[in-house]
């Protein structure tokens, strides 16, 4: 096996973490319900998933960008959900909402490449 052809192998082998994830919801390259994301990312039942965007084609890396409403009780309990994936590509944002007082929270996950 000539080298480049041992890397790619060895690439596909060493699929974890949010990669992991993200073949298991892009099958077929359709769209993953926001209950098909609730279960797969064990996220709280009282999320909204507005948005949720997967490109890229397995095996090759995939990209991510969504976004998570979730109450103030529950923040906490996102964040570690995507913090125990255990990939240092995941990026999250949260920005805390509601007007007077705040009571939700907006959740942006998005992950890249490290060489991006």
């Amino acid at each position: 096996m000539s080298g480049s052809a041992a890397a790619v192998a060895e690439s596909h082998q060493a699929v974890r973490g949010s990669q992991k994830l993200l073949e298991k919801l892009a099958k077929n390259g359709g769209m993953p319900s926001p209950q098909d994301i609730i279960k797969t990312f064990n996220l709280p039942p009282s999320v909204k998933i507005p948005n949720w965007l997967i490109r890229g084609i397995p095996p090759a890396y995939l990209t991510l960008e969504g976004t998570i409403q979730t109450p103030l009780s529950e923040v906490g309990a996102v964040v570690e959900r995507f913090a125990h994936l255990n990939d240092s590509a995941i990026n999250l944002k949260v920005f805390i909402r509601g007007i007077p007082v705040p009571d939700w929270a907006q959740v942006v996950v998005s992950n890249s490449h490290v060489g991006e």
